[in-house]
């Protein structure tokens, strides 16, 4: 492809910032990690600990960036081997255990294991030298990890996708008024290229589910975060940091819900379960994958996790 016509492609991904991009960053989190925590050294009464690897790596770790802004998402799992040598010039090593380091558990919260591979006095006093020094060092050194890397969309992937006309969300939610049946519609003006349908299923009422997206207790819960909602006109809407937003502009309890939101929905309550009809219309052409991948992993999912709404989807 000739260099003139790729310097005049428009990247979809990027128009505003506006829509759902999403990277996955689990290499570099690996090596992160690894570099960080590899060579780590304290003395205390004569006995030089040192961590010497990072095992045992695995997990998610993924930056989603909307609106100009950067969403980090990450729930990982890894180890950190020691070795210990003490004034006689003994030697003895162990492991720290990290069973979960996730994006919203600050580092000072981090709950990590401490074990040795050998049983003896002194195995255990090297032990209490990593518990007392060591570790907290290790979780200055991860405070950062969020913040480790500028994320950006490389050039090779902006060219080649076609860019819609400016985005100015102008989104209804809508219900009928009787029960089960509550429609969320939606009107969503952006040049709009592709359609999206879903249907998901979630073991609850109808009235659970709707106050699942209102209550803000509960959308705390399930989005993982601080969330600004509650069910009063001219209630402003923020969810994931500011990412999402929105204003309710009518509401009529278990009947109508008219807000700046996302999509049509429409909940059908059967005898023990409710089946969520959702369709989001004008979603940029390229975008359509990663947008209903956001849905289930976001909302859905979240939901169902949070309440015991159900089996997650992928």
């Amino acid at each position: 492809m000739a260099a003139t016509t790729t310097t005049n492609q428009t990247n979809w991904k990027n128009v505003g910032n506006w829509h759902w991009v999403e990277k996955n960053c689990m290499p570099w989190a690996k090596e992160y990690v690894s570099t960080q925590l590899t060579g780590v050294v304290v003395e205390q009464n004569g006995t030089k600990v040192e961590t010497t690897e990072v095992t045992g790596f695995a997990g998610d770790a993924d930056i989603n960036q909307r609106k100009g802004k950067l969403i980090t998402v990450y729930d990982v799992n890894f180890n950190v081997n020691w070795k210990a040598t003490n004034a006689e010039g003994k030697q003895v090593s162990g492991r720290i255990n990290v069973p979960e380091f996730m994006h919203d558990t600050d580092a000072d919260d981090l709950v990590v294991e401490v074990t040795t591979n050998t049983q003896d006095a002194e195995s255990e006093a090297a032990r209490s030298i990593v518990i007392k020094s060591l570790v907290p060092l290790l979780k200055q050194k991860l405070e950062n990890f969020q913040n480790g890397k500028d994320v950006h969309i490389s050039k090779d992937e902006m060219v080649g996708h076609p860019t819609g006309t400016t985005y100015k969300p102008n989104h209804l939610l809508q219900m009928p008024k009787k029960l089960p049946k509550l429609l969320l519609q939606s009107i969503i003006r952006c040049g709009g290229l592709s359609t999206i349908t879903m249907n998901t299923e979630f073991v609850c009422s109808a009235a659970d589910l709707y106050n699942s997206f209102l209550d803000q207790g509960r959308v705390q819960a399930w989005s993982r975060g601080p969330a600004q909602i509650k069910p009063e006109v001219g209630a402003e809407i923020s969810l994931f940091g500011g990412n999402v937003t929105g204003k309710i502009l009518e509401l009529v309890p278990n009947q109508k819900f008219q807000s700046l939101q996302y999509c049509d929905s429409l909940f059908e309550e059967q005898r023990e379960s409710v089946n969520l009809r959702l369709t989001q219309t004008e979603v940029p052409i390229g975008e359509k994958d990663l947008t209903t991948k956001n849905w289930t992993g976001y909302y859905f999912n979240g939901i169902k996790t949070a309440f015991g709404f159900g089996a997650v989807g992928f």
